[in-house]
């Protein structure tokens, strides 16, 4: 199963408790309907950027709305969402990782760990997901919006 199959079902279930259309949402959002539309189709995956925002906007958990965990938790309190090149060092060195070890965990390229660690690049939603695996934490907690 597609880690992220969920993603669309939970999309449009947030949406419509918040009473939003995809064209409202694509406002808030920053995007455009299509771009929604693509989301909710399963076509296409987030970026980095328009997944906070989305989150922001949802004011839900990741990893509820990218299928992780079945019920959404009560309750929590989120926080700004600090740069992810600071955030993936402090995971690094808080889980004792290695990149060689996250490698072997996670399969995503030694390319894409420099890019983050850099600032060139943030991940996709399906590589933070992959992170949350290989860290056993929450999508959440590798954000940074929950401690």
């Amino acid at each position: 199963m597609d880690i992220l199959s969920k993603l669309p079902e939970r999309l449009n279930e947030v949406m419509f408790e918040k009473n939003l259309t995809p064209a409202e949402f694509a406002k808030q959002v920053g995007v455009d309907r299509n771009t929604i539309t693509r989301y909710l189709q399963g076509v296409r995956l987030p970026s980095f950027k328009n997944f906070i925002k989305m989150l922001e906007v949802l004011n839900c958990s990741a990893d509820f709305l990218v299928g992780l965990i079945d019920f959404p938790p009560a309750n929590l309190v989120f926080h700004p969402i600090p740069p992810f090149q600071e955030r993936f060092k402090e995971l690094l060195q808080t889980f004792n990782f290695s990149q060689f070890k996250l490698y072997n965990k996670t399969k995503l390229s030694y390319d894409d760990y420099n890019r983050w660690l850099k600032g060139v690049s943030v991940p996709y939603v399906d590589s933070l997901v992959k992170l949350a695996q290989a860290f056993e934490c929450s999508v959440d907690f590798i954000l940074g919006r929950i401690r």
